[in-house]
């Protein structure tokens, strides 16, 4: 190789270990990299472990050995780091060290040849380069040893003393790597780290939906899979790499997180008025029977007075639980208002307040009023600002974005920016479709049940059909029985993200 192929495989070589971000792919790039180079037949590549004190054997390649067909029975292991192995005596020192013969090496040199690998695999080591792996502050990350260095006419020769330089420079540029990736995996475990803690915020703010968005990130991840695998159809085009699985999954798992900022009182509220405010109905209604029969005689008459204020609370309390209520009963509720009663200093007071009644009968989203509703809603709006200030790396930029909308629906008509089709990531209608089927067939909780499931189907195609959800996700999903390998999945307990 002359002088100008050198310095272009070095540059080429330098720009693939840049480009690798995945740990086990680094490791084998290096050595794949290091035997073309160099063209001897085998390299190894040890990490260093110096809480452990240990040298981790973390990739190795022989060519000879492959091209007989032969497995080598090595299989990773991690060994002491000790002076008196090559690999342990350049990791320590951070010397190289170049043996023209392994099995004759000098009596008076601190380390030896370790013959077990030949043993194992009949293979026989000659020559050796051991070099250390050192960052750009001197530490020695890892040593790589090149194995058996061929000449041009395939004969086992020694590496030449001006060789090594060359192949400390690789060396480098591996380490470099090395450290880049090694950082890249440190703010993947953050980010990880962060979301967990978010995830697990929103679950202890209201234990009542806990483990929604694990429900919610595993549909997700499930149907971004199995778009994956069409071949065929508006989906044959479009392939989620690892990357952007990993993002989506991660938005499904942060996009309540702005719960944190719903007042506990609506976040937690389970029926349409508290139980606090209940209670005050209660004791209002022991009131009004004292006063509709403090001035009776027949029992008969008072028993039948009492059990018809009773039969009005009861029908008062019946009404408080959240969902429909008919325009029938609303009329009721208002007449029951409306009616008089003097308290014990003979003032004059309504059964019901306005706001009670106003509650009983005007809300809007199962047991929530307007005001209280819209409280709610800002959880999308919490949700997009707090993810905006995570400096997220490229690969998860998108995540505020995704989570920020999975409450918009395609007609325009969800919330908080109220985005048309053309402004709706695939990966935010992947979530929007998860987030309706997980909601609808969640286990009973205080202030909902369940939607039987035959009932929850109609619903997401209903709004599939009126251009709410997505129509090609929501009949992929209902087609081809996607929520059955949900369903059995989380009955199973086998919800893992």
């Amino acid at each position: 190789m002359n002088y100008k192929e050198m310095v272009f495989s070095l540059n080429r070589i330098g720009i693939a270990l840049g480009s690798e971000t995945k740990l086990n792919n680094l490791f084998n790039l290096i050595v794949d990299e290091i035997i073309d180079f160099t063209n001897c037949d085998g390299c190894s590549l040890y990490i260093t472990d110096l809480k452990k004190q240990e040298l981790i054997f973390e990739a190795t390649k022989t060519i000879s050995l492959i091209r007989k067909d032969e497995t080598s029975v090595f299989k990773s292991f991690s060994v002491p780091l000790d002076i008196t192995s090559i690999s342990g005596y350049t990791a320590i020192t951070g010397e190289t060290v170049n043996i023209t013969d392994c099995y004759n090496i000098d009596n008076d040199k601190e380390y030896g040849f370790d013959k077990s690998y030949d043993v194992k695999t009949g293979y026989k080591t000659v020559s050796m380069l051991s070099v250390p792996m050192k960052s750009t502050d001197g530490i020695t990350l890892g040593v790589i040893q090149l194995i058996n260095n061929f000449d041009n006419d395939s004969n086992i020769v020694p590496f030449y003393s001006e060789f090594e330089q060359i192949i400390l420079s690789l060396a480098s540029q591996a380490a470099v790597a090395l450290s880049n990736v090694r950082l890249l995996e440190a703010n993947k475990n953050l980010y990880k780290a962060l979301v967990k803690s978010f995830s697990q915020a929103i679950e202890e703010r209201s234990p009542h939906t806990a483990g929604h968005s694990k429900r919610v990130a595993y549909i997700s991840e499930m149907i971004a899979n199995h778009i994956n695998k069409k071949k065929e159809g508006v989906f044959a085009n479009i392939t989620f790499s690892e990357e952007k699985l990993e993002e989506l999954k991660y938005a499904a798992l942060l996009h309540d997180v702005g719960k944190v900022a719903v007042p506990e009182n609506v976040l937690e509220k389970q029926n349409k008025l508290s139980d606090d405010e209940i209670e005050v109905i209660t004791n209002r209604f022991e009131t009004i029977k004292f006063s509709a029969t403090h001035n009776m005689d027949n029992l008969e008459v008072i028993k039948e007075t009492i059990d018809n204020i009773d039969d009005e609370l009861s029908f008062i309390i019946s009404k408080n639980l959240p969902g429909f209520i008919s325009d029938e009963d609303k009329i009721k509720v208002r007449e029951i208002g409306l009616k008089i009663f003097n308290d014990f200093d003979n003032s004059e007071h309504n059964h019901l307040t306005e706001k009670e009644v106003f509650m009983l009968t005007d809300f809007v989203k199962g047991n929530f009023s307007p005001d209280e509703w819209e409280k709610m809603k800002k959880h999308v709006s919490s949700t997009l600002d707090i993810l905006k200030e995570v400096p997220f790396t490229d690969e998860l930029k998108d995540i505020p974005k995704i989570a920020g909308a999975h409450h918009e629906m395609l007609d325009g008509s969800g919330y908080p920016l109220h985005l048309g089709e053309e402004k709706i990531m695939l990966q935010s209608r992947i979530l929007a479709v998860a987030d309706v089927f997980e909601a609808l067939t969640a286990a009973d909780r205080p202030y909902k049940k369940a939607v039987p499931l035959d009932r929850s189907l109609k619903i997401i195609g209903f709004m599939a059909k009126d251009g709410e959800l997505d129509k090609e996700l929501v009949n992929m999903f209902l087609d081809e029985k996607l929520y059955e390998i949900y369903l059995e999945d989380r009955d199973n307990d086998r919800i893992f993200v």
